[in-house]
């Protein structure tokens, strides 16, 4: 099964929330295609540039590379 947007957000903000940090997440943005490199197909805009959250942001991409719009 492949996993979708809301399990991506509940896992960044159960992450954040472990971490201490103030962040939470409502949203991500899924890209509209597959990617063949198995590279992430999703964003977190709303976090762009924020340092403290890359770490979980990539553990996110690693263990969530493809997603479906929830």
């Amino acid at each position: 099964m492949i996993p979708t947007s809301a399990d991506v957000v509940a896992f960044l903000n159960a992450e954040f929330e472990k971490a201490k940090l103030p962040h939470r997440v409502e949203q991500i943005a899924v890209l509209p295609y597959v990617n063949p490199m198995w590279l992430a197909n999703w964003e977190v805009p709303d976090l762009a540039g924020v340092a403290e959250c890359e770490e979980i942001i990539r553990e996110a991409r690693w263990q969530f590379p493809q997603v479906l719009e929830a």
